[in-house]
């Protein structure tokens, strides 16, 4: 199972801050809780560093409940990037941990928007053809597919877009456009509620197809985040997101917690 990162992290960014000599990084931890077929599924916690001229992520995860016993996976990834005018440049992906039972790992480095892979373990997952090398150009990492909706609703108002995305294994065209306005009623599975803009992301993969699907009929699926106001001062965050995952079928998560925190408190180690 590749860790709910692709939408999940179609989650934590943060637009820039005007830039200035003395401008502090704006650090924010947000809290989700995933639910899939009733049951709670995931459990995550995200800390994001934004500066003037790029970002970072952290993301840890783990699967919760009666998925958790079922089927076992904890991860940590982090990305870094740069802005680009409305876009993003992904500059740094990592995401490590156990699947199944399975230990992974993959770090990818961009330059220029083309990707070169610098570990991918095990080398054959078992469940992706290889991704010829001529599809890992012009691509972001998808971590950073939440710089571009976060930016994009904060300084355009809407989400909009194409972009390529390559997580190591596969590659995929993803299509992102407004689904209007949607007021979230109550729940007692997220501290928020209120108004918020949809975000549809159509994805469809380029490369790295699972072994069991078709390239001539290729995999694809839709995504929607939820983007509302969550702390003041700050712009529109993901509050909900719905993703397609492999494993354990539909997931709905919900944001349960945000906190701005001190940036003094933060260390330069990677999780």
């Amino acid at each position: 199972m590749r860790p709910p990162v692709a939408l999940l992290p179609l989650l934590l960014l943060l637009p820039p801050v005007p830039a200035a000599a003395d401008a502090q990084p704006v650090v924010v931890e947000l809290s989700y809780a995933g639910y899939a077929r009733g049951f709670h599924a995931v459990t995550m916690k995200s800390v994001l560093t934004m500066t003037p001229s790029g970002y970072r992520i952290t993301l840890a995860g783990h699967t919760a409940g009666v998925v958790g016993f079922l089927y076992h996976a904890r991860w940590q990834t982090w990305a870094e990037g740069v802005w680009d005018g409305t876009g993003v440049n992904a500059l740094h992906f990592d995401n490590e941990g156990v699947f199944g039972g399975q230990p992974r790992h993959v770090a990818v480095a961009f330059t220029n928007g083309d990707a070169t892979v610098e570990t991918l373990q095990p080398s054959d997952d078992g469940e992706h053809t290889p991704v010829p090398p001529s599809f890992e150009q012009h691509v972001i990492d998808s971590m950073s597919v939440t710089a571009l909706v976060v930016h994009e609703v904060a300084t355009q108002g809407h989400c909009s877009g194409h972009v390529k995305v390559f997580d190591g294994r596969q590659v995929e065209a993803v299509n992102l456009h407004a689904d209007g306005p949607d007021d979230l009623p109550p729940t007692d599975r997220s501290s928020w509620r209120g108004p918020t803009l949809r975000c549809v992301l159509d994805t469809r993969v380029l490369a790295g197809f699972y072994r069991d699907e078709s390239p001539d009929s290729p995999s694809m699926h839709s995504d929607t985040i939820w983007m509302g106001t969550v702390l003041p001062g700050l712009p529109p965050l993901p509050v909900r997101m719905s993703t397609a995952t492999r494993h354990i079928g539909r997931m709905m998560l919900y944001l349960t917690d945000a906190t701005l925190r001190d940036p003094r408190t933060l260390t330069a180690n990677r999780p």
